[in-house]
């Protein structure tokens, strides 16, 4: 799911790069960073907005819940300090010719660490986004990402 997630956003990026410069006004020219309205600019808000106007939020929801992805999307860097340091700890368990059990074992140790951290920052990050919604768009909500329509919001 994350993986579709950063792939549609590159992708969109790349059709902005492309079409930068070129008086294009199509659909996706809407949602770009010169965006006006209550969505503001960029590719997750282009995804906000769908997800928005299919729960009919108002600005104070759509606000509040940006609010929390944007504290969730906050642990992208720590998570990018991990991955520096793992591909670290692997390179140097691997040049030394024997593979040490103890420095992997160190490094799981900060990926569980790690991991709890995100499960609380995203645990949070849901009960605000729950608390923004009133019954009936938390099941519409819910629906949306069970049923796995949850990338295909705007469709």
């Amino acid at each position: 799911m994350l993986g579709f997630i950063i792939g549609t956003v590159c992708l969109v990026g790349l059709v902005k790069v492309l079409r930068r410069g070129r008086g294009w006004h199509g659909r996706w020219g809407a949602y770009g960073p010169h965006a006006r309205g209550r969505y503001g600019g960029g590719p997750r808000r282009w995804l906000l907005r769908s997800i928005f106007e299919k729960l009919e939020t108002t600005p104070g929801q759509e606000k509040a819940i940006a609010i929390a992805i944007d504290e969730l999307r906050e642990e992208r860097q720590v998570l990018r300090e991990e991955a520096q340091l793992t591909r670290a700890d692997l390179a140097r368990a691997i040049g030394g010719g024997l593979v040490d059990d103890s420095m992997l074992e160190e490094t799981f140790a900060r990926h569980d660490r790690l991991l709890a951290q995100l499960r609380v920052v995203f645990v949070e990050a849901l009960k605000k986004i729950g608390e923004a919604l009133d019954e009936r768009q938390r099941k519409q909500l819910a629906d949306l990402i069970q049923g796995g329509r949850f990338g295909r919001v705007w469709a």
